[in-house]
């Protein structure tokens, strides 16, 4: 087989699985993880069911590409908007509001959530799910630490704890957006702004505590 026709066989695949990736991700918001079957998705996509299992084992694994897809997404951006470059505190505000602007620009929240009540019941599935969020974590802490560094004050707290509360700050206030729509993404900001003062003012209490050096 010729290297232009491999080219030509990855491309195709290439195209299969992404086709296959953005009919789920359409139909898993609109009717949910147990109303989307294998054969919906593939028929959507303009595919067999063949094809579907050709690029994944089940709807589990294509979520967790989606998710992967999504991480990948959103760090990028978190290291634009967390660069170091402006003020600190607005720099966070700044990035937590687009950040729920873009988690919740679709209908994603939805289908993550039904995920994750998913996990609570599938006990290999849940310990991929879970890997796959605390990777995320570790590459948001390398990113808060950098972005402390800049505040000219030891944290109170220990990055990765900062990091993990800020991650499920957002998760809970999508959760209630679902719920309230209305909600507007800047009361996240909001959210974050008190939280990091209160970090700040925190901070400023122990170092004023701390005995003068000699």
């Amino acid at each position: 087989m010729s290297a232009g026709t491999r080219s030509t066989r990855r491309e195709k695949q290439a195209q299969t699985r992404r086709a296959l990736l953005d009919a789920a991700a359409q139909l898993f918001g609109e009717h949910g993880l147990e109303g989307t079957s294998v054969d919906r998705i593939a028929t959507a996509a303009g595919y067999t069911k063949g094809a579907f299992y050709a690029n994944f084992a089940a709807k589990e694994e294509l979520f967790l590409v989606m998710l992967e897809e999504r991480f990948a997404r959103e760090l990028e951006r978190l290291e634009r908007e967390l660069a170091g470059r402006g003020d600190p505190h607005a720099e966070a505000i700044a990035a937590a509001t687009d950040f729920i602007h873009f988690a919740g620009d679709d209908d994603w929240p939805r289908a993550d959530f039904q995920f994750a009540a998913h996990a609570a019941r599938d006990e290999a599935f849940r310990h991929e799910l879970s890997r796959r969020q605390q990777v995320m974590r570790e590459r948001l802490r390398a990113i808060f630490a950098r972005w402390a560094g800049k505040l000219g004050a030891e944290p109170p707290l220990p990055i990765p704890d900062i990091t993990a509360m800020v991650y499920f700050m957002a998760d809970g206030f999508l959760f209630d957006r679902m719920i309230e729509p209305e909600l507007p993404a800047e009361l996240y900001g909001t959210m974050v702004s008190v939280f990091l003062l209160g970090l700040q003012a925190l901070a400023a209490e122990r170092d004023a505590g701390r005995p003068s050096t000699p």
